[in-house]
């Protein structure tokens, strides 16, 4: 193999090469409780919520946006679908709620790509905006108040099993094959591509890139929803301060899984490495009795290396 390939083949599997050298590291400092079926499944439940928001989130990076609302439409399609299916709130069957509280993320989704695609507003200034205007709507919606008393059927989605697998890892499973199918398989993929990687050319090209955006921005909105809709169901409960950071977490997963923040670059596979090494590198820093705080510090420290090394690479 030419010096070349090999530098080819190492820059594009660096990042199962770090998950797997994680897992060898966790596995020699913690042998008897690391690689054992609970905790691989403890992991992966863990990564489930932030996992789909992050699929989402890793739309508008592709298309050299940002999305930073994600923590806020998270707590606020958790309510609002809390209240609609709650024995003490409407009363409405469990699909009907889950399709109301899907609905709401993705409007404030749409709302997001209208003003940044047809607005002219940066991106982050946007969905800045809907994280604060929709952290607010969600506490007024509940005055600040817990939503509970929520049928077995909903309770499930967050807390049952099958084939021994929780029902969270299954979904956020599929929903990568979906989101694979859709940022790789369709035509709404290669725009995204093509506008993040040359947004005149795409232009050029015929594409509509207004509408392309503000469908981008949906799916982000849309996936958060989902991703508060199963936190919600884990809980038992719905809070307004739920999904308190998850933005940033997605961010960090989406771009160590090697989306570019220059956009036009980022494959499904790849975000989902991304995706269980920080929740490899949160389990394994809890295993160690690291501070919360210091891990904060390190996820921070990792999320810029990740942008240095992608910096690294466009040059």
């Amino acid at each position: 193999m030419k010096k070349e390939n090999i530098r080819k083949f190492i820059s594009e599997y660096s990042i199962l090469f770090v998950m797997l050298l994680m897992v060898i590291i966790m596995t020699i400092l913690k042998p008897d409780s690391f690689m054992t079926r609970n905790n691989i499944l403890n992991v992966l439940r863990q990564i489930s919520i932030t996992g789909v928001i992050a699929l989402g989130t890793a739309f508008p990076i592709i298309a050299k946006g940002i999305d930073v609302s994600g923590g806020s439409v998270v707590a606020l399609s958790a309510v609002i679908t809390g209240s609609m299916i709650s024995s003490s709130g409407f009363g409405l069957p469990v699909g009907v709620g889950i399709m109301i509280g899907l609905t709401v993320g993705l409007l404030c989704g749409i709302f997001s790509g209208i003003m940044t695609a047809y607005g002219n507003v940066p991106p982050f200034i946007t969905t800045l905006a809907v994280q604060l205007a929709a952290r607010g709507l969600a506490q007024l919606y509940t005055n600040g108040k817990p939503v509970t008393n929520f049928p077995k059927s909903f309770l499930y989605l967050g807390g049952g099993s099958f084939i021994g697998i929780p029902i969270p890892i299954l979904i956020f499973a599929l929903m990568a094959v979906i989101t694979f199918i859709i940022l790789h398989k369709t035509k709404f993929g290669s725009y995204t591509y093509a506008i993040g990687g040359n947004i005149q050319a795409a232009v050029v090209s015929g594409i509509k890139v207004k509408v392309v955006t503000t469908m981008i921005y949906g799916y982000a909105g849309f996936m958060s929803a989902l991703g508060g809709i199963i936190l919600a169901a884990r809980s038992t409960s719905a809070l307004p301060s739920y999904g308190s950071g998850y933005e940033m977490d997605a961010i960090t997963c989406a771009v160590i899984g090697g989306v570019s923040m220059s956009g036009g670059i980022g494959k499904v596979q790849k975000i989902v490495i991304g995706i269980i090494i920080v929740g490899i590198l949160s389990n394994g820093m809890t295993m160690l009795m690291i501070d919360a705080n210091w891990q904060t510090v390190v996820k921070g420290m990792v999320i810029l290396l990740a942008v240095l090394f992608d910096q690294k690479k466009m040059t």
